[in-house]
C-alpha cells in the first residue's frame, strides 16, 4: 500500500511542473531569464526559445501524468508508476542543475528523489 505522504509529495511535484510549464511557455523573457539564470539576450534567441519551450512541454506532460497516475492507477501499480515518473523528475533536475542553475538541484532533483524514495520505502 502506497503511503499518503508519497502521493502528496508526488502531487506537489506535479503542481510545480505545471507551474514550470507556465514559465517556460508563457512567461516574459525577463521571468524566463531569471528562472534559468540566463541573460535576456540569450532568451530572445529563437533557437533557445524552442529549447526552453520543449522543456516546458516535458514539465507539463510529467505533471499531468503524475496527476493522472494518482487519479486513475490502482495503488499497487501506482507505486511503480510514481517511482518511474519521479526518477524522470530527478534526472531532469540533475541535468538542468548542471546546465542552467544549481537551484534546479533543490527545486526539481531533490523533491524527485524524495518522492521516489517515499514511493519505494512506504
Amino acid at each position: 500500500m502506497l503511503s499518503t505522504i508519497a502521493v502528496l509529495v508526488s502531487l506537489l511535484i506535479a503542481l510545480a511542473h505545471i507551474y514550470f510549464l507556465y514559465i517556460e511557455l508563457f512567461a516574459s523573457y525577463d521571468t524566463v531569464g531569471k528562472f534559468f539564470n540566463l541573460p535576456g539576450k540569450v532568451i530572445q534567441n529563437s533557437i533557445i526559445q524552442k529549447f526552453i519551450q520543449n522543456l516546458g512541454l516535458f514539465s507539463g506532460f510529467i505533471g499531468l501524468v503524475i496527476i493522472l497516475t494518482v487519479i486513475i492507477v490502482p495503488s499497487g501499480t501506482m507505486k511503480f508508476m510514481l517511482i518511474f515518473l519521479n526518477l524522470f523528475v530527478l534526472l531532469n533536475g540533475v541535468y538542468e542543475g548542471f546546465v542552467f542553475s544549481k537551484r534546479f538541484f533543490w527545486y526539481e532533483a531533490l523533491p524527485g528523489a524524495i518522492a521516489m524514495l517515499l514511493a519505494i520505502f512506504m
